[in-house]
């Protein structure tokens, strides 16, 4: 076989492939609702913004419906050449096709209650008022967190969450992830259930050579902060 004749039969097979397809769209109205659901399906998961592991599992689940529908399809046919009158044996034939059908319908539909499911709820709740759920950290840091508070040029107060190690921090460190105060509570909401969250009040300033001594913000402020890290699980110490 030559190069021009394996891809012109390759071109062959490709049409006989789609005039499967469109014969499946045009004589199954299972198919009709199979592909205007997977539309629906598409259309959340791109407004959703799913990770490609949600994609994934989505494309799957939606080409195993039709994949069943196609061979449901093929069996009815086949079933119809072979036996024109009415059989028994027909009937358990297109039977058991029809419940292949039904198998992949219903766990794709699970699959997308699991996948849709959290993401869309948390949408439909910031539209009534609910505050958005933050993804968490599963596992706790080995030396737990830091929280470090200062005032910037502008008398603003500043906030960072840094690893904990047994080595000081440095000021470039600290300040190169600074927070404001609602910015901090995502930080803390984001936490591990449990984590130890350490508020520091010295760093080393690598300009100078010398410590640097941070004040802490108003009482008001810090005890705001120590009731959000407790209703988020968090042990909040303050040194």
């Amino acid at each position: 076989m030559t190069i021009k004749e394996f891809f012109v039969s390759r071109f062959t097979a490709f049409g006989h492939a789609f005039r499967g397809w469109g014969h499946v769209l045009k004589t199954q109205h299972n198919a009709w609702i199979h592909s205007v659901v997977a539309t629906v399906v598409i259309a959340l998961g791109v407004w959703l913004e799913l990770p490609p592991r949600d994609w994934a599992v989505l494309v799957l689940a939606i080409a195993m419906v039709f994949t069943a529908e196609f061979i449901n399809t093929s069996i009815e046919a086949v079933v119809d050449l072979a036996s024109p009158v009415h059989h028994p044996l027909a009937k358990v034939g297109k039977d058991v096709g029809a419940a292949a059908v039904l198998v992949a319908a219903l766990s794709a539909i699970l699959i997308g209650l699991l996948i849709l499911g959290p993401p869309l709820w948390q949408k439909i709740g910031v539209w009534f008022g609910e505050s958005a759920q933050v993804p968490r950290v599963e596992q706790t840091a080995f030396k737990g967190m830091e929280l470090y508070a200062w005032q910037g040029n502008d008398g603003e107060w500043q906030y960072a969450i840094v690893e904990g190690t047994n080595r000081n921090k440095t000021l470039e460190e600290v300040q190169a992830t600074s927070l404001d105060l609602q910015g901090v509570k995502i930080a803390i909401a984001q936490l591990a259930v449990g984590e130890s969250l350490f508020w520091m009040n010295s760093v080393y300033d690598m300009s100078s050579g010398q410590p640097v001594n941070f004040s802490f913000p108003p009482d008001a402020v810090v005890n705001e902060l120590k009731e959000f890290a407790r209703e988020k699980q968090i042990d909040l110490y303050v040194q």
